[in-house]
């Protein structure tokens, strides 16, 4: 007959305190993962290229000069998408040795240069050489800090300890219920 009844677990309640921290916790793990997720870096700087900047009070872009003309959207899109063969979460979570970051950042480099030189025209770019300039160091930039982020898995490992601690933090230790307590006693 005692079979019948199911064992209650008894647990202590949840502090508030406890639910704030735990929700905190995971607000910064979520932040972390989002300010380097590979997708938000490239719609940064897909607007950097176009020459927007981001007001850090309204999250909102705003064009830096109303007469600024954008660049070619061929060059965005072309730009955009050899980026995103190279900032994604392969290579974000992968584990660099300091010469292949600057065997990937040489190729990267010869790329851009060859297209930007070959397409200037097609890209509204001509003889406009700072401009060149300011597109390329904004792509490069971005894919330097990706990499280097990378290097030795530095990246991956501390995603993943956030959300192992965050997990860690989740998980509290059930309390032996009454029937459980008392087992020692068969």
């Amino acid at each position: 007959m005692q079979e019948q009844y199911q064992e209650q677990a008894f647990t202590e309640p949840v502090s508030s305190d406890e639910i704030y921290a735990n929700v905190m916790q995971e607000e910064r793990v979520k932040n972390i993962i989002a300010q380097t997720s590979p997708d938000n870096q490239l719609t940064d700087i897909e607007w950097r290229i176009k020459g927007y900047k981001k007001n850090i009070y309204t999250q909102q872009w705003e064009k830096i000069d109303p007469k600024f003309q954008e660049p070619s959207p061929i060059l965005v899109g072309r730009y955009i998408t050899f980026l995103s063969s190279v900032l994604n979460d392969n290579t974000r979570f992968t584990n660099l040795d300091s010469q292949e970051i600057n065997k990937l950042m040489n190729h990267i480099i010869e790329w851009l240069v060859d297209d930007v030189d070959v397409n200037a025209e097609q890209y509204g770019l001509g003889s406009n050489y700072t401009e060149r300039t300011r597109i390329c160091n904004i792509l490069l930039g971005q894919v330097f800090l990706v990499l280097k982020r990378s290097q030795n898995g530095m990246e991956s490992r501390r995603i993943w300890s956030s959300i192992s601690m965050n997990e860690s933090i989740n998980q509290q230790p059930k309390k032996p219920g009454l029937m459980e307590a008392l087992k020692f006693w068969k």
